[in-house]
């Protein structure tokens, strides 16, 4: 295992991430998230795991939420590179997903803390 970026690094992720959050969902095509009643820390690490491309710019992993939205929670699950950069397939999209979730699981958000972004080694 990696080391865990630095709080510097995690910051420019954040930065970039929330800049990135609309043109991701945009480049995505995406027309709406996908929509959860209840989203699991179980099923975010499923999706890392499973659904990794294969595609060696493909470092970790990275969730960023958005709370107290009319929908419930918004989320962006992104693959990222070394230097903490969304991963895109050929296509130009980036590799992901965006979700709706109602709500957390208890574990998930624990993790979140009150925090926007978890970086997944």
């Amino acid at each position: 295992m990696t080391e865990p970026p630095s709080p510097d690094a995690l910051e420019a992720i954040a930065a970039l991430l929330r800049l990135l959050g609309g043109v991701a969902i945009k480049k995505a095509q995406v027309p709406r998230p996908i929509a959860w009643d209840l989203l699991t820390f179980d099923e975010i690490i499923r999706y890392f795991v499973d659904e990794r491309p294969d595609d060696p710019q493909v470092h970790h992993g990275a969730l960023l939420t958005r709370h107290g939205l009319p929908m419930g929670v918004l989320c962006l699950q992104l693959f990222v590179d070394q230097e903490n950069k969304p991963c895109l397939a050929p296509s130009g999209s980036p590799y992901g997903r965006v979700m709706a979730a109602k709500q957390l699981d208890r574990e998930l958000e624990g993790m979140l803390a009150g925090k926007e972004l978890i970086i997944f080694e």
